[in-house]
């Protein structure tokens, strides 16, 4: 990968290919000394392909055992062991055991307790913790690590551990103890702003809302990236309006939604959720240009009581040329039955298209 995002290589090489990927690459995209470079430059060999199946005992003799070790590497016939550089944590606390520690329970108790010592910390600081990672050092030199994430920042150590807890109960019997654990580290590896919490006669600080101790236990249960909200998108077409983010990459401030156009008279009736794409449909229309009469979906055809619109979606200009991001007419129609359904034309006729096809969207409660 290194040789081929840095000499023009493929953009895909498949499992087996490497040695035909490399043949044509010079002999620098082995990553070896600019001695060795100039060397084999001196002798002619001046593509990875001319060292491939060469003799292995005269190379190693005239140019030193790392230009087999990258060659093997390069082909795929070595591991290489990369260790990326992390950032360093906001704040972490760590605890050493006089005795090893075996029992989950105990850990439980640890976590409490290194919450407890990042807490004042994060206050003074005016911050919330959005992941933290529990490191559990074994013995034997074995590290289990766990990761949790929140929706929103927060520091209450009791909120911390029990969502711990939560995800030490998910993990069971992968976090294996061995001979029992002698060192164990909290850290905040990300943080946002919280502002200081109000405390109540009692002395207690304002319990988190229900929503948010819901998502941070879900989160710990199945995991962070899996617990996801709806952010508003600067687009019209319905489908791209918005987008999922997982809340563990999320800011703590709510997203934003536009508001309502103070112009319109009421806000526009749309169908709370959509069809995952829109599905087409066979529609019967007096005129070219007007709402449908009847329409055929998933093989039922729907004779049309009430038709509303249309409400024109223009493309976004920048995928104009794309067949599918041409203009959209959509009508809200109401069958004999009454169900509501959300239908659209997409093509103006004559303009983009001499067929217009129909397309249904979404379904009204």
């Amino acid at each position: 990968a290194w040789a081929a995002a840095r000499f023009e290589g493929p953009a895909h090489v498949p499992a087996g290919g490497e040695a035909d990927a490399l043949g044509a690459m010079p002999v620098a995209a082995l990553r070896i000394s600019e001695e060795q470079r100039a060397l084999l430059d001196r002798l002619g060999l001046k593509r990875i392909g001319q060292l491939v199946g060469q003799p292995r005992a005269p190379l190693a003799a005239r140019f030193g055992r790392s230009l087999l070790d990258r060659i093997d590497q390069a082909l795929g016939a070595a591991d290489e062991v990369l260790s990326p550089v992390a950032p360093p944590p906001v704040l972490s606390a760590e605890r050493r055991f006089a005795e090893p520690v075996t029992d989950g329970t105990m850990v439980q108790r640890i976590v409490r307790s290194l919450s407890e010592t990042l807490a004042p910390s994060m206050e003074r600081r005016g911050v919330g913790a959005r992941a933290l990672q529990l490191a559990l050092y074994r013995v034997d030199g074995g590290v289990a690590r766990v990761s949790i994430g929140t929706g929103a920042p927060i520091r209450e150590p009791a909120r911390i551990a029990s969502l711990f807890a939560e995800r030490l109960a998910v993990l069971g019997d992968r976090i294996d103890p061995g001979f029992g654990f002698d060192l164990a580290r909290l850290a905040v590896e990300a943080a946002d702003p919280l502002a200081p919490a109000q405390i109540d006669l009692a002395g207690e600080r304002e319990a988190a809302t229900d929503v948010e101790q819901l998502v941070d236990r879900l989160g710990a249960r199945l995991g962070t990236n899996r617990v996801a909200r709806l952010v508003p998108v600067e687009s019209h077409v319905p489908e791209r309006a918005v987008i999922e983010r997982p809340l563990s990459v999320m800011a703590a401030a709510p997203a934003a939604w536009p508001e309502e156009d103070p112009g319109f008279d009421a806000p526009t009736d749309r169908p709370v959720r959509l069809l995952a794409r829109p599905e087409p449909v066979e529609v019967l229309a007096e005129v070219p240009e007007g709402p449908p009469l009847r329409f055929r979906w998933r093989r039922v055809v729907h004779d049309v009581a009430r038709a509303e619109g249309p409400e024109r979606i223009a493309p976004e200009w920048w995928r104009a040329e794309d067949e599918d991001a041409w203009t959209r007419d959509y009508f809200r129609v109401e069958d004999a039955a009454g169900r509501r359904y959300w239908i659209f034309r997409s093509g103006l006729y004559g303009a983009e298209t001499s067929a217009p096809a129909w397309y249904l969207h979404g379904l009204f409660a």
